[in-house]
Formats: C-alpha cells, structure tokens, sequence
C-alpha cells in the first residue's frame, strides 16, 4: 500500500535536511583547522608549495597542509586557526591569494610552526 501523499512529503523533506546537516557537518570538519582535517583531498596540490622566500623547501610534510579559517586582523596581518588557537601569520610565509584554486584559506603548520598560509578569496 502507497504511503499517503502528506507523510510522502515530510519523509522527503526529513531526507533532504539529513543530508544537508551531514555536507554541512563534512565541509566544516574539512575547515576546522585541526591537524590533518582535508589533507588528502589536497595534498597533491600541497606537495608542490614552498614557502615564497625559500623554494628549495616544501610546505608539505604529508600531513601538515589542511584548509582553515582564517582573516586579517586589525593591524593587516593574517591569522589563521591550527584548530586550537589563532595564529599570527608571519609575512614571508603568505602565498598569493586562493593558491589552491578553491576559494578557501590553507594552512601548512605544526605546534604552531607556520610553514605556508594561502589565504582564500577575500570576501568583504
């Protein structure tokens, strides 16, 4: 026997906020700065960076580079979130802006050593 058209409906509209709850909980793990949090789904675009003034060196340390959330402060330097404190981002550390293409901010750091920040598109 069909279900009726009402209940149809709510159990829809229940699979539609479940799965949008569950993207939502999944983008914001993938931003939420803590150490390895969307590393693989980027490392091989992190393999290649290296920090501005010293290209002989990799950002990458295969679990060191994730998106994060980051802003400028209100003496124009970056910080970025490690997942447990906002870090100052030294200048020679900054890539260009949206270096990774997708529109976020990453981080390459360990134990609040920042190896490469790329901030993301500045949205105003």
């Amino acid at each position: 026997m069909p279900l009726p058209r009402s209940l149809s409906r709510l159990l829809v509209c229940m699979f539609a906020v479940a799965a949008g709850l569950a993207l939502g909980g999944a983008l914001a793990l993938a931003q939420s700065g803590q150490h390895g949090d969307g590393h693989a789904a980027m490392h091989d675009i992190y393999k290649n960076w290296h920090p501005p003034q010293n290209p002989g060196t990799s950002c990458c340390n295969n679990a060191d580079c994730r998106p994060t959330r980051a802003f400028v402060d209100d003496d124009g330097h970056w910080r970025a979130w490690n997942g447990s404190a906002w870090l100052s981002i030294p200048q020679e550390r900054v890539l260009p802006a949206n270096f990774a293409g997708d529109g976020r901010s990453h981080i390459c750091e360990k134990d609040g050593f920042v190896y490469c920040f790329a901030p993301g598109e500045i949205r105003g």
